[in-house]
């Protein structure tokens, strides 16, 4: 799988160009991450309607324009009391670092990840924090469709 790098408004980006690696990238690195975030939520993964849709979806490279990027209010909301979490508190702090390792070490981000019916990210909150934060206005994106 090539991931070549890619700048857009001064932002580094890894970027893979093909729709199948992406949706294998997606369907098998970051569906890891959604699983443990759904059991660390005490929701079962495997009745997880967005899980199970995943591997129908068809993924493409897009350039995006932030501001039309809408957050999941669910994900914004999210506390977990008895862990005395709160993932905008955290949201906010990693943003903060991600924004500080990108102006000052150029680091290099993936692509947001959005859903194509409603523009909704579904993964890269700490990115997309730290994009809005730096002010730019548009974004590399993986766009899944149904």
């Amino acid at each position: 799988m090539q991931t070549p790098l890619r700048r857009l408004e001064g932002i580094t980006y890894w970027v893979i160009e093909d729709p199948e690696a992406i949706h294998d990238f997606i369907n098998k690195e970051i569906r890891k991450e959604w699983m443990a975030d759904a059991e660390s939520e005490g929701r079962n993964p495997a009745h997880d309607a967005w899980l199970q849709a995943l591997p129908k979806r068809k993924w493409r490279l897009e350039i995006l324009e932030v501001e039309k990027i809408e957050l999941n209010p669910r994900i914004m909301n999210y506390v977990d009391a008895q862990r005395c979490y709160s993932f905008a508190v955290e949201l906010e702090k990693r943003g903060r670092e991600l924004r500080q390792a990108i102006e000052t070490y150029s680091a290099a981000i993936w692509p947001l990840i959005v859903g194509t019916e409603d523009m909704q990210l579904v993964d890269g909150y700490c990115r997309y924090i730290a994009l809005n934060a730096i002010g730019v206005t548009k974004c590399y994106s993986y766009i899944g469709s149904q």
